[in-house]
């Protein structure tokens, strides 16, 4: 059974996204990169539902269906030195 996890995400202190957004204002190339060849990275058993980037100091988010957490273990180490990850699993609410 699969479960959907948020990972809060800022860039890793040391990761070179941080002087290229100092500099230009964009993120460098090869993150753009990694980011667009994520999906077809991820295991079988492991698909993105959303995604989006806060600007400012709060942390931006990727949610993932995943059925392992050897899966959200894979997006950590594929974004390691780029992104620093903070997964939550997450539970349906009940809706009226």
């Amino acid at each position: 059974m699969a479960t959907t996890y948020i990972g809060y995400w800022r860039p890793a202190a040391d990761s070179p996204a941080n002087e290229a957004r100092r500099k230009t204002g964009a993120n460098p190339p090869e993150l753009d990169k990694k980011r667009r060849e994520l999906p077809a990275s991820l295991p079988p058993t492991c698909k993105i539902l959303d995604s989006w980037f806060v600007l400012g100091t709060a942390p931006s988010a990727l949610v993932v269906e995943a059925e392992s957490i050897a899966d959200i273990g894979h997006i950590t180490t594929y974004y390691a030195g780029w992104l620093e990850f903070d997964w939550h699993p997450c539970m349906a609410m009940p809706r009226d």
